[in-house]
């Protein structure tokens, strides 16, 4: 008898140690654990995160169509220099197109990203719009061309000229890498489609007669042409997309003449 609860006790004993090494991780599983947690945490993040930017990207370019197409006087939108920002603008090639150094109260000049980033935070004008109905695009046009402007809006650049100007209006806008966001789909704009400019009250119909790639040291010749006696529109984006954020060695330039004013 004394035998048999002997060889219970003993196996009780044993039970629950086997159940002890079952439920305990030796500290390099335990480490493997915690790393393979934080690897998945960490993939999840990057696949996530670029969404929820382009998300308040795209409500921000949308708060600023709804203020130019409604009756603001001064339709402008506000946020935080570190916010919203687009991979690789940080290392844009081009710097002709942002704004003009402008002259402080001391009298030197700094120009207007410069300034914005001292005060921490930016203030994006608003112009018009722009619709390019066969790649079904509508957004705000901004009255600039810097990077905070860019990451809103299609850009008009200051030193070009207006829709009711002779000349040509030039119009920057990022080539985002998700399908038919700002002007990802710009390649498809063939000859004969038409682009709307909403201006002032008025609606400028553009029909495209050119649509061709350059290398980006080119682009300077193309923006700043001289001895044009018409009306006509530029618009610039990024080539091609698998291209390095901030590194794209071509643009791709859709170009066009003015047909009709309407409002």
């Amino acid at each position: 008898m004394n035998d048999y609860n002997e060889k219970n006790i003993d196996a009780d004993n044993n039970s629950k140690v086997d159940k002890a090494r079952k439920v305990s991780f030796d500290p390099i599983s335990l480490l493997l654990l915690v790393l393979g947690l934080a690897l998945l945490a960490l993939g999840i993040y990057f696949l996530v995160e670029p969404k929820i930017q382009n998300n308040k990207q795209d409500a921000a370019a949308e708060d600023l169509l709804e203020l130019v197409e409604g009756d603001v006087l001064s339709p402008t939108i506000t946020f935080r220099s570190d916010e919203l920002i687009v991979n690789g603008e940080e290392d844009q090639e081009e710097t002709f197109y942002t704004r003009k150094p402008i002259e402080n109260e001391t009298g030197t000049t700094s120009s207007a990203t410069e300034a914005s980033n001292d005060n921490k935070v930016v203030t994006v004008y608003g112009m018009g719009s722009i619709r390019i109905p066969v790649i079904n695009l509508t957004m705000p046009l901004a009255d600039n061309t810097d990077v905070y402007s860019l990451r809103v809006a299609i850009g008009h650049y200051p030193s070009s000229a207006l829709p009711q100007e002779i000349g040509t209006g030039v119009y920057f806008g990022h080539r985002m890498a998700s399908h038919g966001r700002y002007f990802n789909r710009l390649n498809e704009v063939s000859v004969g489609s038409e682009v709307h400019i909403d201006y002032q009250g008025k609606r400028y119909t553009y029909t495209v007669d050119k649509n061709y790639i350059v290398p980006v040291e080119e682009l300077g010749s193309a923006v700043f042409r001289e001895n044009i006696t018409e009306q006509r529109i530029l618009l610039v984006t990024c080539h091609p997309l698998n291209a390095t954020p901030g590194q794209s060695p071509e643009r791709i330039l859709v170009e066009g003449y003015l047909t009709n004013i309407s409002g």
